[in-house]
């Protein structure tokens, strides 16, 4: 008989190994379990992301119609490469999915969406070729129609295919929850025959589950490999209470964070402030646990501070018992396409400023306004003015304290444009300049003293972007473009979108010019023959009552021969004018230079003019210096003078008109003064325009208004300057001054004393 302590010692080794056993089995159960949820997980994630590409599918082919459209509206080809890299990735995405179909019916489903697409791309390319053939608008039509059918039938395969994909989710979570919880009864009804049967079991339930284990670790391990390739997609997962529990490489591209550093931290932290301060994460994930997903855009924020447009998928994940067990999340970066979006809309503002606003100048500075804020905080828009000066036409800004600065640092620094980088290098240059971060010692570096930089600082500018407004080879102004926001700096395709707009700008602004010019040129027409045909018809009345009855009397022949001898010198000077203004406009004005003495110049004019004097009332008054001789072309300054001489004749009838020649530092200079009634200030600067005049009170406005105009441009062809000084009611002085070069002969004194009369 066996001792008591012996059997008992059995029992407690029995016991002791069937506890063993047991905790063992426990274990492996425990491990399973967990191993199994692992796997659903992973399950559940593979299956999202199945939905994702389907929904990449059909963003590929919007992106690829939005691509068609703006090259429909705008004729570019940059957009219809955009459209065909669409089609690629539509066409990579549509065989990563053939290549993963859960089940024939996906299977038959794509197939339906390739020859739809197809369809679709063969119907875009039949409309392109009639549109570059040029056929009957009726064909073009059909064939228009034959796309929207096309397209339309690719959205509906498109829809039913992330239809089908969704409800293939649903079923296969509802048979992986079925699959698991029969996992479950198993695992339980074995760990409760081990219990039973611990020795004799341990080893058979040791072998059957340390297969599921290291099968569920390969899945957890493929999940993981799946996740990390995304990398075009923010994929991460919220616990219910909505803080980060996975991160993938996606995420950690776009929005900066690591997943050590935003793991177990609140998902919102990923929204602005002002989104925060709304509620809008709370509310977000209160609506996907409500109705299963949520989509939505909007902006979010990376980890640097900088803010980007966002299109999320948020999808609430439950247990078998419906319970929540968080959210799983799939965001996409669409800035690019939020700001082709903004573009086509600012095109199409700016196409209507240009039609609408009858000035030119108005839908400019509307257009700056319509920049801001849609594309900067402040803009500053500057034209090259008649002298060819570089002046601020309109300057906006979100807040009216700093366009008051913005006004200051033009107003009170006249060289602000001029700084290494600004307005001036853009016109020079023409490229344009892009500033991504205003630094402070760019701003020491624009600054001319310590005020002005004062001024920058109180600006606050920390982008900027400056574009030339070019049309047809000639500058027309530069556009400044500034950004007071770190998130908000301007990038290169901010650059191409400006330059872009920039140039329609400046081709309405061309468009409007040439308008001008070619009305004004319709008035020289109607003012040229007018002001030719009236001494042309005298002229010929007088020579028909010369040739019907000549006078007996020599003084009266004498007096219609000199006034004939008048006509036909105003005739001259009529078509001198046209002529060098032709010249002018060509640019074929070629000087003839020689040494001239513009002492005998002028002696020479005042006999030439002497009839024209004593018909006019008016003595000349010499007041000249011998010596003054210069290397100059004789018959474009005689043209000076006699359009100086003729506008003097007009306005200062019966006064006495005074010509002096005088020599200084390095130049002749030759003036005029009548003693008229004067030219107000505010026309003196535009009475050296192209078809510009100053009439006096009562005048009659006749002639081309060219006169002055010539006299400047000829003028300044010699190096030389042209200037007016005179008041109301006390005639007017022209100055002309001519550069001198060193003469090869000497100049002999003037035989006639200063202040001489003729």
């Amino acid at each position: 008989m066996k001792r008591p302590g012996a059997f008992t010692r059995r029992i407690a080794v029995g016991l002791t190994a069937s506890l063993v056993v047991s905790l063992a089995i426990a274990t492996i159960t425990a491990f399973a379990l967990r191993s199994l949820l692992t796997g659903h997980d992973a399950v559940t994630v593979s299956r999202v992301l199945h939905v994702a590409e389907v929904e990449r599918l059909r963003g590929a082919f919007q992106e690829k119609i939005a691509a068609q459209r703006t090259h429909d509206a705008r004729g570019d080809s940059g957009s219809l490469d955009e459209a065909e890299a669409a089609r690629q990735r539509y066409l990579e995405t549509l065989g990563d999915l053939r290549s993963h179909a859960l089940n024939e019916e996906e299977v038959q489903a794509l197939e339906v969406l390739t020859r739809a697409e197809s369809e679709h791309e063969s119907a875009t390319r039949a409309l392109e070729e009639a549109r570059a053939r040029r056929v009957a608008p009726a064909e073009v039509e059909r064939r228009f129609h034959r796309v929207t059918e096309a397209r339309n039938r690719t959205n509906q395969a498109l829809s039913e295919l992330a239809w089908l994909t969704e409800y293939r989710v649903k079923v296969g979570e509802r048979h992986a929850r079925e699959s698991e919880q029969r996992a479950l009864w198993l695992i339980l009804t074995v760990a409760t025959l081990g219990v039973l049967v611990a020795m004799g079991l341990a080893w058979v339930l040791t072998r059957a589950l340390w297969p599921l284990h290291h099968e569920a670790r390969a899945t957890e391990a493929r999940f993981r490999l799946l996740v990390e390739g995304v990398k075009d997609y923010a994929l991460y997962l919220l616990d219910p209470e909505g803080r980060v529990a996975s991160w993938n490489p996606g995420a950690e591209r776009i929005q900066g964070w690591h997943a050590e550093e935003i793991i177990g931290r609140p998902g919102a932290l990923l929204y602005p402030p002002e989104a925060m301060a709304e509620g809008l994460p709370g509310r977000e994930l209160e609506r996907a646990a409500s109705e299963g997903r949520l989509e939505s855009e909007g902006m979010r924020l990376r980890k640097d501070g900088t803010r980007f447009w966002a299109e999320s998928l948020l999808t609430g994940l439950r247990d078998p018992g419906g319970g929540l067990e968080g959210y799983a999340v799939l965001t996409r970066d669409i800035t690019e396409r939020k700001r082709l979006e903004r573009a086509q809309h600012l095109f199409a503002e700016a196409e209507r400023l240009f039609l609408s606003a009858p000035d030119p100048g108005q839908a400019v500075a509307e257009l700056a306004r319509l920049l801001v804020p849609e594309l900067a905080d402040g803009c500053v828009l500057s034209l090259l003015n008649a002298s060819g000066e570089l002046e601020a036409h309109t300057v906006v800004h979100v807040s009216a304290e700093k366009q008051r600065v913005l006004w200051e640092l033009i107003h009170t620094s006249p060289r602000w444009r001029e700084r290494p980088h600004g307005m001036e290098q853009v016109l020079r240059t023409g490229q344009s300049e892009l500033l991504s971060e205003v630094t402070p010692e760019l701003m020491r570096e624009g600054a001319t003293d310590a005020a002005q930089q004062g001024r920058f600082e109180r600006l606050g500018a920390v982008s900027s972007l400056t574009v030339p407004l070019r049309a047809g080879g000639r500058a027309l102004g530069a556009l400044t473009l500034l950004s007071h926001r770190p998130e908000r700096r301007f990038t290169h395709t901010d650059q191409v979108f400006v330059e872009e707009l920039a140039g329609r700008t400046a081709l309405s602004l061309e468009n409007a010019r040439l308008l001008r010019e070619a009305q004004a040129a319709l008035e020289l027409i109607g003012v040229a023959a007018h002001d030719l045909g009236n001494p042309l018809n005298a002229l010929q009345l007088m020579l028909g009552k010369l040739r019907r009855s000549p006078p007996a009397d020599a003084a009266r022949l004498s007096e219609s021969l000199a006034a004939a001898m008048r006509y036909t010198q105003r005739l001259g000077r009529l078509l001198h004018n046209l002529l060098d203004l032709s010249r002018l406009s060509s640019g074929k004005l070629e000087l003839e230079v020689g040494e001239v003495d513009l002492t005998d110049l002028v002696h020479d004019a005042v006999a030439r003019h002497a009839d024209q004097a004593a018909e006019a009332g008016s003595q000349l008054v010499l007041d000249v210096r011998p010596g003054v001789v210069g290397r100059w072309d004789r018959l474009r300054l005689e043209r000076v003078l006699t359009n100086l001489l003729s506008n003097a004749f007009k306005y200062g009838k019966g006064q006495p008109i005074e010509l002096r020649v005088e020599r200084t530092d390095g130049h002749g200079r030759l003036i005029v003064r009548d003693h008229g009634p004067g030219i107000a200030r505010e026309q003196q600067r535009e009475i050296f325009e192209r078809f510009k005049k100053a009439p006096a009170p009562g005048e009659k406005k006749e002639g081309f208004g060219l006169g002055l105009y010539i006299v400047r441009q000829l003028v300044e062809a010699h190096g030389g300057t042209v200037q007016v000084d005179s008041r109301e009611g006390e005639g007017a002085t022209f100055t002309v001054e001519l550069p001198l070069l060193p003469a090869s002969r000497e100049v002999e004194d003037s035989t006639h004393p200063p202040g001489f009369v003729h």
